[in-house]
């Protein structure tokens, strides 16, 4: 299988890490008419032809927030990724980011819930964002336990 070195994976990854920003930074500019082509796609599911306009406004709101949430998880990310180019993997810190990363997932599924009221698949998105959440929480705790141990053992040396 082709391997490629650590450093060039996290330049790789801050690479598209920016891109996506850039992605929900352009995003930010053409939501509106996005919105509104969304909600005007015809489809056999959901009641999205009883939209009002105060349902347009909310789905709008919730498309915006979805996209600062994704922004702030953004962000984390590459901070945590520079922790990870710095070598400072096991530290308190880089929990933070990970717990804060997996707290933008449930964010992100609330949303998805408040959108299924208009759009029914959006609740099998939420269950996708709840189950990231989950598995970032899992590796959380595996990263915090490591660093206690981590710190166990800089301790006794």
């Amino acid at each position: 299988m082709f391997k490629i070195s650590n450093k060039i994976s996290i330049n790789i990854s801050l690479a598209v890490a920016a891109l996506f920003m850039i992605a929900c930074i352009v995003g930010a500019f053409i939501m509106p008419p996005l919105v509104e082509m969304l909600i005007n796609l015809p489809d056999n599911i959901g009641n999205r032809g009883d939209i009002t306009e105060g349902g347009r406004a909310l789905v709008l709101v919730m498309a915006y927030l979805m996209l600062a949430v994704l922004m702030l998880a953004d962000i984390f990310m590459v901070l945590l990724l520079l922790r990870v180019k710095k070598g400072l993997v096991f530290t308190e810190k880089s929990i933070i980011f990970i717990r804060a990363i997996s707290w933008c997932c449930f964010a992100i599924a609330l949303v998805f819930c408040v959108l299924g009221i208009y759009f029914q698949l959006s609740f099998i998105l939420a269950f996708f964002a709840i189950f990231l959440g989950i598995s970032l929480r899992v590796v959380k705790n595996v990263i915090e336990e490591a660093t206690l141990i981590k710190s166990e053992n800089d301790l006794t040396v």
